[in-house]
């Protein structure tokens, strides 16, 4: 494989032009700290992580998905419970997630499919 100036063998993060990414969104946005990570999976399992979500939690999530909606909780020994979705959006059923939530609920997974915001 051959490799350019901007993925230094990194074929995703942690380059040079992942750094760069990072510090031209901290100017955008005026913080002190910003990451880019590979993928919306690594980005739900590292916000799972942030907040504390852990083994015995409850993650809601669309039983319509992509599965890294349901597997990023998984990977950190969260439940994913799945709601079933409003067939004229194919969205999360807002209506059905008030019986889905427990005590142990930490998280509600909120998936826009098809263009259509939930």
């Amino acid at each position: 494989m051959r490799v350019g100036p901007f993925t230094a063998g990194h074929l995703s993060d942690g380059g040079p032009m992942g750094d760069r990414c990072a510090r031209l969104l901290e100017d955008l946005v005026g913080s002190t700290r910003a990451m880019c990570i590979p993928s919306c999976t690594s980005a739900l399992e590292l916000a799972a992580k942030v907040l504390d979500i852990g083994p015995g939690d409850e993650a809601i999530v669309p039983a319509y998905t992509f599965v890294s909606s349901a597997l990023a909780f998984a990977n950190v020994g969260a439940v994913p419970v799945f709601v079933d979705v409003r067939p004229d959006t194919l969205n999360l059923d807002e209506r059905m997630v008030e019986a889905a939530i427990t005590p142990r609920a930490r998280a509600i997974v909120v998936v826009h499919y098809g263009g259509v915001a939930a």
